[in-house]
């Protein structure tokens, strides 16, 4: 498995922020976008079982994730 791979498993669990993925030189744009919309789904995922009472303790970073996708998109 490649650290790509491995990153876009649980993105939350691989970098301490969203931004964190912005800021690698590894990743191709594309790959970051990938990264990004993963990290979106799951964030997406959890805010549906926290309505549905299964709430964890984590931060909510969906619009940050957002605003860094658009921010991509447009570069």
């Amino acid at each position: 498995m490649t650290d790509f791979e491995a990153r876009m498993r649980n993105p939350a669990s691989k970098f301490a922020t969203p931004e964190e993925v912005l800021n690698r030189d590894d990743f191709s744009k594309q790959q970051k976008l990938d990264i990004l919309k993963q990290w979106r789904y799951d964030e997406y995922e959890t805010e549906v079982a926290d309505q549905e009472n299964m709430a964890a303790d984590h931060p909510d970073r969906l619009g940050e994730i957002n605003n860094l996708i658009i921010k991509l998109q447009e570069s």
